[in-house]
């Protein structure tokens, strides 16, 4: 057996959970060694020991114990959540004022739409029961960004919760020619560059989206309302970032009716008494939290 095998001796080790296969050992044992004869010299022949005992200690610390990753409390740092929600129920600690929800926004304004900051909760909503040209409503939330790096690509996603609910109802009376009807209800999760002069913000390329309905009808009748619950956490999108820029980056909830409706003459057909019509879709529910991180630093 040659020196460098005893010293170090070669041993196969198999492990399911993908544990290291090889030596325990390390070689080069050979200032280790010499620590070791000098702490024996001194307790053989009774003299105290200390500093041969703190230059093994070092030794030691030097040659088997790993720095390891601290374990620390702190909030997670690609966490964002309502402004005023409980941090206990994400949490053991609270969160830094920056990682909580800065803004809302509907579309248009004023609208029966309705967004909170403060509890992530969403209310986007449109009636053209009236055959009124307002077809689109929108909530959101969302918070704000200022990364540190000069060019990232930074994962984004949310938890969302919701109902759905939309009612297609068209009976009018005999003046009536054809009518279409189409009906949409999207969550969005997307980023927008702020700008700091004007405050207006850009849509960036490209957005996350979900569509959790949407169907035509023709003709006049009508139906129940439709009603559905969605929960999901993988509503994501990746954005590439500047350093120094701000940016919002948030989740939207938009419903939108549309209609085509004619008279019998051909013209766009304007509503009358006696007509039954109910034309209206609704998106409701709660955005419990934004995840931001960074995946890849292009220029730091």
């Amino acid at each position: 057996m040659s020196a460098a095998s005893e010293e170090s001796p070669t041993s196969v080790i198999h492990d399911d959970a993908g544990g290291p296969a090889g030596s325990l050992g390390m070689s080069g044992h050979g200032a280790l060694d010499t620590v070791h004869r000098e702490l024996e010299r001194h307790a053989l022949d009774g003299h105290g020991a200390t500093d041969p005992l703190l230059t093994y200690r070092d030794a030691l610390l030097g040659r088997y114990i790993i720095d390891r990753p601290i374990f620390t409390l702190a909030w997670p740092p690609n966490l964002y959540i309502p402004a005023e929600a409980d941090p206990a129920k994400y949490w053991i600690t609270a969160p830094p004022a920056d990682h909580r929800y800065r803004y809302r926004w509907t579309d248009p304004q004023p609208t029966a739409s309705s967004a909170s900051e403060k509890t992530g909760y969403l209310f986007s909503w449109t009636n053209v029961s009236g055959l009124n040209p307002s077809h689109t409503g929108a909530a959101g939330v969302g918070v704000r960004i200022v990364p540190t790096n000069s060019l990232s690509t930074v994962p984004v996603s949310a938890d969302v919760d919701l109902v759905a609910e939309s009612r297609w109802w068209y009976l009018v009376g005999s003046s009536a020619g054809f009518a279409n009807f189409s009906y949409r209800g999207t969550v969005y999760i997307a980023g927008w560059e702020i700008s700091p002069v004007t405050g207006q913000w850009e849509l960036l390329r490209p957005f996350g989206s979900r569509v959790l309905f949407q169907y035509r009808e023709s003709g006049q009748g009508g139906t129940a309302i439709r009603s559905d619950h969605h929960a999901f956490d993988d509503l994501s999108v990746r954005l590439q970032l500047q350093g120094g820029h701000t940016y919002g980056i948030g989740v939207s909830f938009e419903v939108e009716v549309g209609f085509d409706c004619h008279d019998r003459n051909g013209k766009p057909y304007q509503k009358q008494p006696g007509d039954d019509i109910k034309l209206w879709a609704s998106m409701t529910g709660e955005v419990s939290s934004i995840s931001v991180s960074t995946e890849t630093v292009w220029i730091p």
